[in-house]
């Protein structure tokens, strides 16, 4: 009788054991790998209602008023407009002024005719802001029929359009104002002028 051997078959057997264990050591090394987890987050956000609105300084003075000849050009301060309404509507921001005013009668007030407002050509406004804004005329002289001196206010005058697209704030810092003072002017008096600006869009 002759007897088969059994070598190879062992032989066989431990290969396959090692290609066994070997298998499942890369799939668990591969499965670690694999393992994420992820989560969500809601952001929410609204937006308020639009905005028309102008501001500038609250007051102004004026160099010495010198009967006879022009103040010099002496800077109102920062105008600053936001016009957030989104409504595709051109804006314009203008200017008007009573007279510089003291009281009724010759020399006793100085009309807005003899105002001249210079225009700041630069207007500047956010990166985020939409549209064209385009300033008013460089040198504009008030004009207009001065009803009623010390409280009738002049024509205005534009000091900056936006176009339909314009959305946001925009500033203008170096409005000046000029006033020619009359020769005939009373002495050592103050006079007063109100500023108006009204923005639309």
């Amino acid at each position: 009788m002759v007897e088969t051997p059994i070598r190879p078959r062992r032989v066989l057997r431990l290969t396959m054991g090692a290609a066994i264990a070997f298998t499942t050591i890369l799939m668990g090394f591969s499965s670690a790998l694999a393992a994420t987890s992820s989560g969500i987050q809601i952001v929410t956000g609204s937006t308020p209602a639009g905005v028309l609105s102008v501001s500038a300084p609250g007051s102004l003075a004026l160099p010495a008023l010198v009967p006879g000849s022009s103040t010099a050009a002496t800077d109102f301060g920062t105008l600053s407009w936001t016009d957030t309404l989104n409504n595709a509507t051109a804006s314009s921001v203008t200017l008007q002024a009573t007279d510089l005013y003291f009281a009724a009668g010759a020399g006793s007030y100085i009309p807005f005719t003899h105002f001249t407002i210079l225009v700041d050509q630069t207007p500047t406004g956010s990166p985020l802001n939409s549209g064209i804004v385009t300033s008013g005329a460089a040198s504009q002289t008030l004009s207009g029929a001065d009803t009623t001196p010390g409280t009738t206010y002049s024509l205005p005058i534009t000091l900056a359009t936006g176009n339909t697209l314009a959305d946001g704030t925009w500033t203008q810092i170096a409005n000046m104002i000029i006033v020619g003072v009359p020769a005939n002017t009373i002495l050592s008096t103050a006079f007063t002028a109100t500023i108006q600006y009204t923005i639309t869009g």
